[in-house]
C-alpha cells in the first residue's frame, strides 16, 4: 500500500495532466477507482464526471449561462428540461459576458484610460484554461464608465482555440460606437477598421473565410485584412481592416428600430434576422416628430417663429423619451435569406421567410447560433430563442428581462428562462454550448 509521502507526490500532479488522465476514462466505475488515489482526485474525478455528462447528454446544445441566486456565481439552464444544474456551479466574474464561441466566454477583464483588456475563458475545460488577449486601444470618443461591462458589445472566435490553439481568429465590437477590431493568433496588436460616420456596428460573424458584420441600419459589410501603406509605429499592427459594403439600405427609423444579426444556417445559408423593439405606434410617432422637426426648421428660415408646430412637437418628444416609456421589449422578428451575386462582392436580400427549414436559431449577445430541430424533439421548430442583448438601456428597473422564444409562422412568443427579482442587478443570460 502506498505510504503518505507517495500520496502526496500524486497531489502534485498539476490539472492538465490530470484532465488528459480522465478524458481517457469512460465507465462510471473508472472515475470511481481514480478518486480513490487520494482527496484531491477525488474531488477532480467527481468534476470532470459531471462536466463530462454534461457534455454528453447536450452535445450541441445550447444552455443558458444564468446567474446563481446568491449572486456570487453562474449555473447553467437547460431549456430542453427547463431546470437548473444548481450542481454545476462556474465560478465567472461577476460582469457581463460579452461573447460566447465553441463554449468560451468573453470577459472585459481590465480597463483603463486608453485600453481594455479582454480575456477568453472556458469554463468546460477546467479553471486553467484561460487566454489573455492583447489590449484594445480606446479613444476620447469612448465613455470610461461603461467600459468595464459594455466596452465590448459583442466578440467570437473563428475557430476553437482548444482544437485549433495557434490558428483562431477573434472579432470584437468595441467602443462607444461598436468599432471593429481583429485579432490573429500570435499576433501582439490589434487590427482596426476606420470608424464610418454615422455607423454603429451591431452584429458580425466568420461566414466561409469572410468577416461579415451589420450596422443598426443594415448595411451589410465584409471586413478584409489589409497591408498598411505605411506603418507608424512598431507598437501597432501592419495591417487594417477595410470597410467593403455589401449591401446599403436605407437609412431609415423604421430600419434603426430594429437590432439584427446574421446567422449561417446548417445547410450553410445565410440569414438576415432582424429583431424589433419599437410597435408600429412608435415608429410612426418619431417619424412624425422628424416630420414636424424639419416643418419647424423651414418656419424659422422663412422668417416665421416656429411656434404653431414646436407645442406639438414637445408633446411627442415627451412621449418618446419618457424613461419609463422606453419601449424595451422585443415586438417582433423579421427573418430574410441572403445571397451573394457570382463576383462575391454584392449581396441580394430575398424575400422574407415565414420558415426556417425545421431549424432554431439561438440570438443575443452569443455567437449567433442555427440547429436543426429534429435533434432536439423537446423544442420548438422554426423558431427564435433569444436572451436580452438591448445595451442602450441597461439600467432599467427590472433589469435583463427580454428573454424569450419567437414562433415564426405564427408571428406568436412564449417564454424560457424567466429570471428571479433576485438576480436584476447580475448580468443578462446567454447562450453557451459546452465544447
Amino acid at each position: 500500500m502506498a505510504n503518505s509521502t507517495e500520496l502526496s507526490k500524486w497531489q502534485l500532479l498539476p490539472d492538465d495532466l490530470l484532465h488528459e488522465i480522465t478524458n481517457r476514462l469512460h465507465k462510471p466505475s473508472d472515475y470511481v477507482r481514480f478518486g480513490a488515489v487520494c482527496k484531491g482526485w477525488h474531488s477532480f474525478a467527481h468534476k470532470s464526471y459531471k462536466q463530462k455528462h454534461l457534455l454528453h447528454v447536450h452535445q450541441n446544445s445550447p444552455l443558458l449561462l444564468i446567474p446563481t441566486e446568491d449572486q456570487e456565481g453562474r449555473n447553467l439552464y437547460d431549456i430542453t428540461q427547463g431546470m437548473v444544474y444548481h450542481q454545476f456551479r462556474l465560478n465567472l466574474p461577476k460582469k457581463r459576458c460579452c461573447g460566447s464561441s465553441y463554449g468560451w466566454l468573453f470577459f472585459v477583464d481590465n480597463v483603463t484610460k486608453s485600453t481594455l483588456e479582454l480575456i477568453l475563458i472556458n469554463p468546460f475545460l477546467g479553471d486553467s484554461k484561460t487566454i489573455n488577449l492583447p489590449p484594445i486601444k480606446l479613444n476620447k470618443d469612448d465613455i470610461l464608465d461603461m467600459m468595464d461591462n459594455y466596452g465590448v458589445y459583442k466578440a467570437i472566435l473563428s475557430k476553437d482555440p482548444y482544437v485549433f490553439p495557434h490558428d483562431y481568429e477573434v472579432v470584437a465590437l468595441y467602443g462607444s460606437f461598436a468599432k471593429l477590431a481583429h485579432h490573429k493568433y500570435g499576433d501582439k496588436y490589434w487590427s482596426y477598421a476606420k470608424k464610418v460616420e454615422g455607423t454603429t456596428l451591431a452584429h458580425v460573424i466568420f461566414y466561409k473565410g469572410l468577416i461579415l458584420s451589420l450596422d443598426r441600419y443594415e448595411w451589410i459589410i465584409n471586413f478584409t485584412l489589409e497591408p498598411k501603406a505605411r506603418v507608424q509605429s512598431t507598437n501597432s499592427s501592419p495591417w487594417y481592416l477595410k470597410w467593403n459594403t455589401l449591401k446599403k439600405l436605407a437609412r431609415t427609423i423604421r430600419n434603426y428600430a430594429c437590432n439584427a444579426y446574421l446567422v449561417e444556417n446548417s445547410n450553410g445559408d445565410l440569414l438576415l434576422a432582424r429583431r424589433c423593439y419599437w410597435g408600429e405606434d412608435h415608429i410612426q410617432a418619431v417619424e412624425t416628430a422628424q416630420q414636424l422637426d424639419a416643418a419647424i426648421r423651414q418656419d424659422i428660415a422663412e422668417g416665421g417663429s416656429g411656434d404653431a408646430l414646436l407645442e406639438e412637437y414637445k408633446k411627442i418628444e415627451e412621449s418618446m423619451y419618457r424613461k419609463d416609456e422606453i419601449p424595451k421589449l422585443t415586438v417582433n422578428f423579421e427573418v430574410y435569406k441572403l445571397s451573394f451575386s457570382s463576383d462575391g462582392k454584392r449581396l441580394s436580400m430575398k424575400i422574407r421567410t415565414k420558415t426556417l427549414d425545421g431549424e432554431i436559431l439561438f440570438l443575443g449577445d452569443n455567437n449567433s447560433i442555427s440547429i436543426p430541430a429534429s435533434r432536439y424533439p423537446k423544442l420548438h421548430p422554426n423558431s427564435i430563442y433569444y436572451t436580452d442583448d438591448y445595451v442602450e438601456y441597461y439600467d432599467l428597473p427590472l433589469g435583463s428581462c427580454d428573454n424569450g422564444i419567437f414562433h415564426i409562422e405564427k408571428e406568436s412568443f412564449d417564454k424560457h428562462y424567466l429570471p428571479s427579482f433576485s438576480t436584476k442587478d447580475m448580468p443578462p443570460p446567454i447562450f453557451v454550448v459546452p465544447k
